[in-house]
C-alpha cells in the first residue's frame, strides 16, 4: 500500500491526470472510476521486460486536500490501460 498525494497521482498517469472537476465530482459521490491508458504503464513502453508498471494498487490511498480516496478495484481494459474504482475515505472526527 502507498500513499501518494493529488500531484504524484499526476506524475503517475500520464499526461492526462484528472481536473479539479474530476476530484470534485468524486467527492460529492463519495466514489469515482479513474481511467488510465497504456501509455501511463510501463511509462509509454508496451513491451517493457519486467511487465507493466502499475500507477496505482488496490489499497493504496489518494491525499486531495483534506480528503482521501482508497482504490478499491482495477480492472484492464481492451485497450491495455486500466480503471481504478476508488472510494472516499470515511472522516474519522476525534481520532
Amino acid at each position: 500500500m502507498r500513499r501518494l498525494t493529488r500531484s504524484e497521482l499526476a506524475s503517475r498517469v500520464g499526461p492526462r491526470p484528472p481536473s479539479d472537476a474530476f476530484w470534485r465530482r468524486a467527492i460529492d459521490r463519495g466514489e469515482a472510476a479513474l481511467g488510465v491508458g497504456a501509455e501511463a504503464l510501463n511509462g509509454g513502453e508496451p513491451d517493457a521486460d519486467d511487465g507493466p508498471r502499475e500507477p496505482l494498487d488496490t489499497g493504496d490511498i489518494v491525499d486531495v486536500g483534506d480528503r482521501a480516496f482508497v482504490v478499491v478495484d482495477a480492472e484492464r481494459t481492451d485497450g491495455g490501460g486500466r480503471v481504478y474504482r476508488i472510494e472516499l475515505v470515511a472522516d474519522r472526527d476525534g481520532d
